[in-house]
């Protein structure tokens, strides 16, 4: 009779490790209606070394910006679209100093500068140069090229994402990825950073309100965020290795069940 009673335990156990709900899946768990969020006021991308970016002059005579603005040749990659369709640019790279070449301006430091920053230098240059004389008679739009963030773990849609804009939330970057599946591990997800020379993690727990504060919070290029699979799935893997969630376990742990309780209700 002992040994029916520990093989009935252990039959619950393993059929509790396949049928327990994962705890801690609803987001900010903390917050309460009303409450007042800050968040971290550095939103602004910066250039880094290696990024590309579209630097375009327009002025009321075209003939005059267009000796700023970069014509595509046969020979170039990497080029943009502007929004009205009517031209292609090609991209600046920001080289290994932090520099641009710019026509009729020559070499600019842009890295470390947000896309403002960059609007502000390049106007700032040609005025002093003398390109142009009002500052109305000219307009500057920098946009960047090349900027991506990587989303992998427990999510709908793992993959490389583009950064469209300054302001790229981790709850944004996670919608397009179609958000963590049931098994993530909201508690821990991580997000790695390059900074430097070096590459930094934020650990984010997507349960609590105080997430909104995380230096983390609105995403930069080359940022990676893995979402873990909670304790739940990785004992569905770990199960699943030694072929224990197939069909015929399943079907043999119930009839040992009904076996048991036959045996028990005699």
């Amino acid at each position: 009779m002992a040994i029916l009673k520990q093989l009935f335990v252990f039959a619950v156990l393993v059929l509790g490790v396949g049928c327990s709900a994962p705890k801690n899946i609803t987001y900010f768990q903390d917050l309460e209606n009303g409450a007042q969020i800050t968040v971290p006021d550095n939103a602004e991308l910066k250039l880094k070394k290696g990024d590309k970016l579209s630097i375009v002059v327009h002025a009321r005579r075209p003939e005059l910006a267009s000796q700023f603005n970069l014509a595509v040749s046969s020979s170039r990659v990497g080029y943009t679209s502007l929004n009205n369709g009517s031209y292609l640019m090609s991209s600046y790279q920001v080289d290994s100093d932090g520099m641009i070449d710019f026509p009729g301006l020559g070499a600019l430091q842009v890295e470390g500068l947000s896309r403002n920053q960059v609007v502000s230098l390049v106007k700032q240059q040609l005025r002093e140069k003398e390109f142009f004389i009002e500052e109305d008679d000219f307009v500057v739009t920098v946009e960047f090229d090349n900027m991506f963030f990587t989303v992998l773990g427990e999510v709908a849609r793992t993959g490389r994402y583009a950064i469209t804009k300054d302001k790229l939330t981790i709850f944004e970057a996670l919608g397009m990825a179609g958000d963590m599946s049931i098994q993530g591990e909201r508690t821990n997800v991580k997000l790695i950073r390059e900074e430097g020379s070096e590459r930094k993690v934020y650990e984010l727990d997507f349960t609590k309100g105080d997430i909104f504060s995380s230096p983390a919070f609105y995403l930069q290029q080359d940022d990676i965020l893995y979402v873990e699979a909670n304790s739940v799935r990785k004992r569905q893997a770990t199960v699943n290795g030694n072929n224990v969630r197939s069909g015929s376990f399943w079907i043999s742990i119930t009839s040992v069940l009904t076996s048991i309780m036959v045996i028990f209700l005699r």
